[in-house]
């Protein structure tokens, strides 16, 4: 959380950010307990919900917002 202050960031926008990272945790685990593997399935899932909410793949949202691409 230091970070994102120092970073800047408003306290709104850290609790928030916050809170994503703690939904993304329990959809992960969700997707374990339904049987869902690690790596390329959370991948595929993952860029699914990107490209409903976003419009673009993960890729290409990562390349639109100029954040890191992980291959």
């Amino acid at each position: 959380m230091e970070t994102y202050f120092r970073k800047g960031y408003t306290k709104e926008w850290i609790n928030q950010r916050l809170k994503s990272i703690e939904v993304r945790k329990e959809l992960t685990d969700e997707w374990e307990k339904r049987g869902v593997k690690k790596g390329q399935e959370y991948a595929i899932l993952t860029d699914e919900i990107t490209k409903a909410w976003s419009g673009f793949s993960t890729k290409q949202y990562k390349k639109h917002k100029d954040l890191k691409i992980i291959i």
